[in-house]
């Protein structure tokens, strides 16, 4: 066991005690997963609506590939956004061939494509969750600290995340194209309302002592289903 894990990931974790190269190596050697985010154009509302069920229909072909597929709203929750899909899928290629194909993208809905590989750190999937009738958000940052920044508040990070165990839907690393290297953060939770978000945010380890750029997002999102 590696001399660092005891500053690092936490027992259970499928990662714990593994550091440099053998932390690498086990994410090359992972599927690859992807966090895809579709912003709609302005004004594309009643498309959005009468393209739905052909979203819904198409994402449910791809069955156990789907870790989670969700709506991006207004902080208020009245306006549609977007959409995002977690995806287990081969390559680069192929997320951008979803995207390619997905029914609002072909139809002209979608404006911003943003296509990030992606860990699913414990495997679990957005059906597995038991939703709590709260507000859901997703939270994202890229990594701007150091490797000795991380990994000094890795084991806080891990730490602070176990105690919302109970409320993340799934989360994990951005990764590089390689799968290799940590370049951010995307999660899903449940929390009662963008106040609990904030305050979630804001005490982060990571966040709270500087490790995330200033894009750093935290965006309401809803089930797809």
């Amino acid at each position: 066991m590696s001399s660092e894990a005891p500053a690092g990931y936490l027992p259970g974790d499928p990662r714990y005690g593994l550091s440099g190269e053998s932390l690498k190596d086990y994410y090359r050697k992972k599927a690859a997963q992807w966090a895809i985010y579709c912003w709609d154009k302005p004004g594309k509302a009643d498309a959005r609506r009468a393209l739905l069920g052909e979203q819904k229909k198409y994402i449910a072909g791809f069955g156990e590939r789907v870790i989670g597929y969700g709506h991006f709203l207004s902080d208020d929750g009245k306006a549609t956004l977007g959409s995002s899909f977690f995806m287990q899928l081969d390559d680069r290629a192929a997320a951008e061939k979803f995207v390619a194909e997905e029914p609002m993208n072909k139809a002209g809905v979608t404006g911003k494509v943003e296509i990030h590989r992606w860990s699913n750190s414990f495997g679990k999937r957005a059906a597995d969750y038991r939703r709590k009738g709260m507000q859901q958000f997703l939270c994202t940052g890229p990594k701007t600290g150091t490797p000795e920044f991380f990994r000094e508040h890795l084991h806080a990070h891990e730490s602070y995340f176990a105690s919302y165990a109970d409320n993340f839907i799934f989360r994990g690393p951005i990764r590089s194209a390689d799968g290799a290297d940590n370049v951010g953060t995307a999660l899903l939770l449940e929390l009662p309302d963008r106040a609990a978000a904030d305050k979630f945010w804001n005490e982060e380890p990571f966040a709270k002592n500087g490790g995330y750029r200033g894009d750093a997002r935290i965006t309401r999102w809803v089930f797809g289903d």
